[in-house]
């Protein structure tokens, strides 16, 4: 009990910190303050609040949005390291020459959604409808992002597309079917691993 509940403490605070990181790299890298709406760096705040709440709920909401997203950078992430080249374009600034502090804190997408499923584990999963919380913060980030930041900048994508494809719809309500589906899925997922603990 002891060594769980100190997991959990040290893994909070680790994704606070993370967060903390990810902000200050991106106010002080001249990128301006577009970038701290990404969705990952508002995931990692969530996340170490979650886990040190010992909140199953707000833990699973996060991994609706993130997981697919994840696991996507992560595929196209080893891809690049095997090929030389990315398979879907989404990691290619990684590999491009810049500060340290930024290639560790794109580590995270590496380990974010493992570290998150297992915490949920410890914890115990009391609810299965986090998706409705996943689905409102979606809403909120993706006009805060439209209207606070520059289709330059594209941050979340919600301008273009981040990847090398997409379906050829009006791209908004590409986003929304994409991400609302991706949510759907995760959290169905989630729900039933969770259920059987």
């Amino acid at each position: 009990m002891m060594k769980k509940d100190l997991f959990l403490k040290v893994i909070g605070v680790l994704y606070l910190i993370w967060g903390v990181a990810s902000v200050m790299n991106t106010i002080f890298g001249n990128t301006g303050l577009a970038p701290i709406l990404w969705m990952s760096y508002i995931g990692m705040f969530l996340l170490g609040i979650g886990i040190l709440r010992r909140d199953s709920f707000l833990i699973a909401s996060q991994i609706n949005i993130l997981a697919i997203p994840y696991l996507l950078w992560t595929i196209d992430f080893f891809y690049a390291l095997i090929n030389g080249v990315t398979l879907f374009n989404i990691v290619d600034y990684f590999f491009v020459p810049g500060p340290l502090i930024g290639k560790i804190i794109g580590l995270q997408h590496l380990v974010t959604i493992p570290i998150s499923l297992y915490a949920i584990y410890l914890i115990g999963l009391k609810r299965k409808d986090a998706w409705k919380l996943s689905f409102v913060q979606l809403v909120i980030v993706f006009f805060a992002t439209l209207l606070l930041t520059s289709p330059d900048s594209n941050v979340n994508c919600v301008f273009e597309t981040c990847t090398n494809f997409d379906f050829g719809v009006y791209y908004p309500l590409e986003w929304f079917v994409s991400y609302f589906l991706m949510v759907l899925i995760t959290g169905f997922l989630v729900g039933w691993v969770g259920g059987k603990r």
